[in-house]
């Protein structure tokens, strides 16, 4: 778990499942891993306010990870409409 963490420093879409959190924390920032712990930056969002936490938590608290790869709209017009903007992207370069 240790490795698979420090692999993950600085890169987006990571979801931790974290016992003492009782639940996933979406869309982590992992900052730091040591041998014994991780140390990651979350925000929470309710209808009142936006809150980014900073936590260290022990490795083997983090029972799960995933990391989002690709997010793809339902919708064929939306499919459409990103690989148009995707093609216009790649004919400017």
């Amino acid at each position: 778990m240790e490795n698979k963490l420090r692999e993950l420093i600085g890169q987006p879409n990571v979801w931790l499942f974290v016992k003492s959190s009782n639940g996933w924390l979406k869309n982590v920032e992992i900052l730091d891993v040591s041998p014994e712990t991780v140390t990651f930056r979350y925000e929470n969002e309710s209808d009142k306010e936006r809150k980014l936490w900073e936590k260290t938590t022990r490795i083997k608290n983090v029972t799960e990870i995933e990391v989002r790869l690709l997010a793809i709209p339902k919708g064929d017009g939306e499919v459409q409409e990103m690989k148009n903007r995707l093609s216009q992207i790649f004919e400017k370069e």
